[in-house]
């Protein structure tokens, strides 16, 4: 596991705020722009841990619907 530590910047963007990310940050979170992260603050307010969230192949979605079709009785009922 690759451990990148650094300094990031704060800035504003219009109504929000951001931190910046490097390139080599990017390169190593696999990162595109539209990908979501979670964002967990500490208690203390002195640490933001940003997780990459995980995405669901189409072929996985495509599953789950099919399931879902094939046992709508079941689903209305567990509602």
């Amino acid at each position: 596991m690759i451990e990148l530590t650094g300094n990031s910047k704060f800035f504003r963007v219009g109504n929000s705020f951001g931190l910046r990310l490097t390139k080599k940050d990017k390169e190593i979170l696999n990162a595109t722009p539209g990908d979501e992260f979670e964002k967990i603050i500490s208690p203390d307010g002195q640490s933001v841990t940003f997780r990459k969230k995980q995405t669901v192949s189409p072929q996985t979605q495509k599953m789950i619907a099919e399931l879902f079709n094939e046992n709508q009785e079941l689903m209305k009922r567990l509602k």
